[in-house]
C-alpha cells in the first residue's frame, strides 16, 4: 500500500512543504494551515472464485486553514488533477476555533 500512499503524499507536501501528516496532526510545526490525509476505506469490488481481484481504496484528505483560502485551494485541486487523481470535495465546514475545514475524496482502483 505504501506504493500509493507515497505519491499523494508527494503531491500534498509540494502544495504545503512540511505541514502533512498522515491520519493524525503530529510532528508539524504549530501553523494554523495544514493537511491531513487517510485512509477511509478499502472494499473488494471485483471477485473471481470468491477471492477479491480488486479493491476500492478510499482516501480522505482534510485541508485546515485559519480562514477561508481560495488561492490555497485552487492549488490543492489544479496538483491533485495535473497527478491524476480524480476528486470529490464532499464538505467544507467551520471548526470550533473559527478554522475552516475543507474535506475532498479520492478513489483509487486497486488490483
Amino acid at each position: 500500500m505504501r506504493e500509493l500512499f507515497e505519491p499523494l503524499y508527494q503531491v500534498l507536501n509540494h502544495v504545503l512543504p512540511g505541514q502533512v501528516s498522515y491520519g493524525k496532526k503530529e510532528n508539524l510545526d504549530q501553523s494554523d494551515t495544514y493537511i491531513i490525509y487517510q485512509e477511509i476505506s478499502n472494499r473488494g469490488s471485483i471477485y473471481a472464485d470468491d477471492k477479491v481481484q480488486m479493491r476500492i481504496l478510499t482516501m480522505q484528505i482534510n485541508m485546515i486553514t485559519k480562514e477561508k483560502n481560495l488561492e490555497l485551494e485552487e492549488k490543492l485541486e489544479v496538483s491533485l488533477s495535473l497527478a491524476g487523481y480524480e476528486f470529490n470535495m464532499l464538505t467544507e465546514y467551520q471548526n470550533e476555533d473559527g478554522s475552516i475545514n475543507r474535506v475532498y475524496e479520492i478513489k483509487m482502483e486497486v488490483l
